[in-house]
């Protein structure tokens, strides 16, 4: 029987902006952003500090939730639309400069 040779294995390499499971620091989930000098950088899905790992440790969540959809759009605004508060004038300085000549 001849001898065949072990079949590689596919190292698992996510999308930019995928969420991921960071199997070197306990399953912590985070969105990939990229790999860089032999590093993955995640940064956690509500926003925060990024923070690197192994890019060999990486799983994708399977059971990522989804998006809410959006219900209702907001209505444009326009400059007339805008209200600013009412400011009183600012006080005028007497002139101490010498009278203009005509």
């Amino acid at each position: 029987m001849p001898a065949y040779p072990a079949s590689p294995t596919t190292v698992y390499r996510p999308q930019v902006g995928q969420l991921v499971a960071d199997l070197a620091n306990h399953g912590r989930q985070g969105i990939y952003m990229d790999t860089l000098g032999g590093r993955a950088y995640l940064r956690p899905n509500g926003g925060g500090c990024e923070w690197d790992t192994d890019p060999d440790r990486l799983e994708p969540v399977l059971d990522a939730p989804d998006l809410a959809p959006v219900v209702q759009r907001n209505a444009p605004r326009c400059a007339a639309d805008v209200r600013l508060p009412e400011v009183p004038p600012l006080p005028v300085a007497p002139n101490s400069g010498p009278e203009p000549t005509a």
